[in-house]
């Protein structure tokens, strides 16, 4: 039974001419005596859009064809199962008509998922207003023939075959400034130069923190081999420091070593190369234990910063992979299958025999099935 929307009386379909086929198609029952009783308001049952699989059928008022209603803006077909078989029967017809099936490809590599929609009230008017002065509509960038609202006979019963449910496209569906292809890209692009901003400021702070490390490493030996405090003031360097006297801080080591007696060198033109080094006793009060602290606190910086850059080049490979993607779909396809055909060989093997074992001539000895027997003493009869 159905009910009406606007008396909410019950009705039997068959009593209102309704195939029990069509009952999931209508979108809003308006009973005949409603009809008859407001002829001012020309009120006429309404129909959603048929599974275009159901139509394409060769029988499609039949049970076995798909009766179910489509899924609106997003797809004229109710389900992927039924698109999915739509497509499979159209590739079969093209195919058995002579035409190549790889050529469809360039017919549809462009096309895209519909996400969502807009629908405009005004818009959808003025197309409604322009419905009758045309034999077809360019809706949403398809030309769909205009579908004539379901018929009612004398008595206001609605004719409700496959013929006269609704095809007509939706109106009002505003289109995308730009396609989603577009825009997808135009979102991956712009993460992609965060990311790549990141990753560039974090390769300089490595660069620092290798230098701090490297500076520290060499202040050790140096404390080591004088036996004396040797904490190195340039180690609380800052970064713009580093970039001005990076370089030569390290080459004091190198000339330090070779000519310890020399007091020529100036790091910044100011202060001598002695001052930099503190010449107290090995366990100076004031900077004991700095070796080890100093190692551990710039090695723990260093790692942090390494995971920190692992990610950020990771992150900038997938966006650049799904940029390819989208780019060039065909080419991902391709390297797919060459990935599988390759992994497939990787793991093929030849079979090998577990009761086997090899011996060193080459020889192979077989194990019997229920051969337990162990080998030992005979025991001796008794006299």
């Amino acid at each position: 039974m159905i009910a009406c929307d606007r008396c909410d009386e019950w009705y039997h379909t068959h009593c209102v001419g309704m195939p029990d086929l069509e009952v999931d198609l209508v979108d809003q029952f308006i009973c005949p005596p409603c009809v008859d009783k407001n002829p001012e308001l020309s009120l006429h049952t309404t129909w959603k859009r048929r599974c275009q699989y159901g139509l394409a059928q060769q029988d499609p008022a039949s049970a076995e064809a798909c009766h179910r209603p489509a899924r609106g803006a997003f797809s004229k077909y109710c389900s992927d199962e039924c698109g999915l078989k739509c497509m499979q029967m159209r590739i079969g017809a093209w195919a058995r008509s002579g035409g190549a099936v790889g050529d469809l490809w360039e017919g549809v590599k462009m096309a895209e998922r519909r996400e969502g929609i807009v629908v405009s009230t005004l818009l959808a008017q003025e197309q409604k207003q322009q419905a009758p002065s045309v034999d077809e509509m360019q809706v949403d960038g398809c030309a769909q023939e205009k579908s004539a609202i379901p018929k009612t006979n004398g008595n206001g019963t609605a004719i409700t075959n496959v013929h006269t449910v609704d095809t007509s496209p939706i109106l009002g569906i505003v289109k995308p400034q730009k396609p989603m292809k577009e825009r997808e890209l135009e979102r991956l692009n712009a993460q992609l130069d965060v990311v790549v901003e990141k990753r560039e400021a974090m390769k300089k702070a490595m660069e620092v923190v290798v230098w701090r490390e490297r500076l520290t490493e060499l202040a050790v030996q140096r404390s080591e081999g004088l036996d004396e405090c040797g904490w190195d003031q340039r180690l609380c360097f800052g970064d713009e420091e580093i970039a001005e006297f990076g370089a030569g801080v390290l080459e004091s080591y190198e000339e330090e070593s070779q000519a310890q007696e020399s007091e020529a060198m100036q790091v910044d033109g100011a202060a001598e190369q002695g001052e930099w080094w503190c010449r107290g006793k090995s366990k100076c009060d004031r900077h004991d234990g700095w070796q080890k602290l100093r190692l551990t606190e710039v090695r723990f910086d260093k790692d942090v910063k390494e995971q920190a850059l692992q990610k950020l080049t990771t992150r900038e490979r997938e966006i650049r992979k799904r940029i390819e993607d989208i780019v060039d779909p065909q080419a991902r396809l391709s390297t797919a299958a060459t990935n599988n055909a390759v992994a497939a060989a990787q793991y093929t093997a030849p079979l090998r025999n577990s009761n086997v074992t090899s011996i060193p001539n080459g020889q192979a000895k077989t194990k019997i099935n229920g051969d337990t027997g162990k080998k030992g003493k005979k025991r001796k009869s008794e006299a």
